[in-house]
């Protein structure tokens, strides 16, 4: 009778204590129990305690992993970047899955790019059918061709100019699909096309979509990769234009005989920019233009969402906003209070800027000189003229067209494997050997042009396609990737976009004097001499970036701000 008394209590509050560890457990709290209570009840009541002590710390394990996870990564929704993931318990997870996002922004970023190799690209094989009569447009004369070839680039520096004040004001991502708009507009017009002032307009269109992109692609990964992977990743930005050169010239090779098949050829630009908007959600808007704009938790967020929790976004507000006291402390707290405050206090930096202080001075003369460089070496030349040149040399437009596709393939696989050569060895390295590579490729060209003029060698113009190779495969280990790479480094926080879209602007002013120059030259001077005066100013730019162009590899962003170059 005892032990029926004894056991009934002990029953209701076991059921009690159960139902209250239950009820706690989503409030992060376990169920405590007072062992106390129990032992006054008899011997009888130990093997209960004993269980009722188990239920308590399976219920306290539950709890502490139920508080683990919600200290892990998890990305809340925000007008400024999707929502990314889901929650991880586990760190090893969280960085494969920091990793992933950020290579699915990278890639959505470099189809800008894409689209820009593709309305470069384009014109090469376009142009075998519009020097015909047989197209809607006419015979086109040299004026008018060289208009539609310019284009492009001129539109580009208008872009250019644009961008960088627009991406400041309105973010990276924004910016990114305003270029995949124009892109869209450009692709219409061209494809469209009835007069060659509407062709014109329509490269135009397209120019300003390629100033965004190469103003903008390049510093929007360098603001969101890390240090040890900012070279490889931004590398990928140019290896998108070759990529997209290589596209148009696989589709203008089955093309070559098909009546209208330019217009198609013309408005591949199009489809890189619609499928970067099908992947929108992916791009994560820069934390460090979130930390300029004062919005530290918008950028803490950002960085999760890329894997990089152990970046402190106030390390970043504090390289991009000093307090107006001065003090370090009241920078480091962050709260929404002083966010409108900071808005207040940062500097706007204008293309005027770049020439008159002298903190951007350096950093912008290093980015236009690359850029420069870049395009005074002729690499469109050989990208617009490549199967014109090899047309002129004997080869039939199919197979002209088909050698500058193979040499394309090469081309990738190169770009593809140098992003991980400019980490490891530093800018500089790379960026000397491959200018070697270039004066060695434009010597073939004017050799074979030499040979093949003279009518006495039939192998003279394989020499120009080992030229074309190795001037290329060249210029896609050195002189495409570092310009834009180094852009997007040297300057301070404040002045990166306008520094970036100011190099892009000198690349296309340099683009437009190369390209609408060339013909008229080779008219003038004849192929051979055109292609010796381009091996003197590739030696010339040799001893220039030599003796300019800093090593940047391994530093953070921030301590370009600090420490200069």
């Amino acid at each position: 009778m005892r032990a029926a008394s004894v056991a009934a209590p002990v029953a209701r509050l076991a059921d009690a204590v159960v139902s209250h560890a239950r009820g706690r457990r989503r409030s992060g709290r376990s169920a405590v129990v007072a062992p106390e209570r129990c032992t006054r009840l008899g011997g009888e009541t130990v093997e209960a305690t004993t269980k009722l002590e188990r239920m308590t710390k399976r219920s306290e394990r539950r709890a502490q992993r139920k508080r683990a996870a919600r200290s892990t990564f998890r990305v809340s929704a925000s007008a400024a970047y999707p929502p990314i993931g889901p929650t991880f318990t586990s760190d090893d997870d969280y960085r494969a899955e920091g990793e992933r996002a950020l290579r699915r922004l990278t890639f959505a970023v470099c189809l800008s790019m894409v689209s820009f190799g593709c309305a470069t690209g384009a014109i090469a094989g376009a142009l075998l059918h519009l020097e015909s009569a047989n197209t809607a447009l006419g015979a086109l004369t040299a004026g008018a061709k060289s208009r539609v070839i310019a284009a492009t680039p001129l539109g580009a520096l208008l872009g250019a100019l644009v961008a960088g004040p627009f991406a400041d004001k309105t973010g990276r991502r924004s910016s990114i699909l305003v270029g995949n708009a124009l892109f869209l507009l450009g692709a219409g017009l061209m494809f469209t096309a009835v007069t060659p002032t509407q062709l014109t307009c329509g490269r135009l269109c397209a120019g300003l979509a390629v100033g965004f992109s190469t103003s903008l692609c390049t510093v929007y990964i360098g603001e969101c990769a890390p240090a040890a992977q900012r070279g490889q990743l931004s590398s990928y930005a140019p290896l998108g234009v070759t990529a997209g050169i290589l596209a148009t010239y696989f589709v203008s090779l089955p093309l070559t005989n098909v009546a209208g098949g330019w217009r198609l050829t013309l408005a591949m630009c199009a489809l890189p920019a619609a499928a970067q908007l099908c992947i929108k959600d992916w791009l994560v808007e820069s934390p460090r233009w979130l930390a300029e704009r004062g919005d530290v938790a918008g950028a803490q967020a950002s960085l999760n969402a890329l894997g990089q929790r152990h970046v402190e976004a106030g390390s970043l507000k504090s390289s991009f906003h000093s307090s107006p006291g001065g003090d370090p402390e009241q920078d480091e707290q962050g709260d929404s209070s002083l966010t409108s405050k900071r808005r207040g206090i940062k500097k706007r930096v204008t293309f005027a800027s770049l020439v008159t202080e002298r903190r951007y001075r350096k950093p912008a003369a290093i980015a236009c000189g690359l850029n420069v460089a870049q395009q005074l070496c002729g690499i469109n030349l050989v990208v617009y003229f490549a199967p014109r040149v090899l047309n002129e040399l004997g080869f039939q437009p199919s197979v002209a067209i088909g050698f500058v596709c193979a040499i394309g393939v090469l081309q990738l696989v190169v770009g593809s494997k140098i992003g991980a050569v400019i980490d490891t060895y530093g800018r500089r390295p790379v960026a000397l050997g491959g200018i070697a590579g270039l004066a060695a490729g434009l010597t073939m060209l004017a050799t074979s042009s030499h040979l093949s003029k003279m009518g006495l060698y039939p192998w003279a113009p394989w020499i120009a396609v080992l030229g074309i190779l190795v001037f290329r495969l060249s210029f896609s280990a050195s002189m495409a990737p570092i310009p834009y790479v180094v852009s997007a480094e040297v300057f301070p926080s404040e002045a990166r976009s306008v520094g970036a879209a100011a190099g892009a602007a000198a690349r296309e002013v340099a683009n437009v004097v190369v390209t609408g120059t060339f013909i008229p030259l080779v008219e003038c001077l004849g192929a051979t001499r055109v292609w010796v005066l381009y091996v003197c100013v590739v030696c010339g730019a040799f001893f220039v970036v030599r003796a300019t162009l800093p090593e940047t590899r391994g530093r953070t962003l921030e301590s370009m701000d600090t420490d200069g170059v």
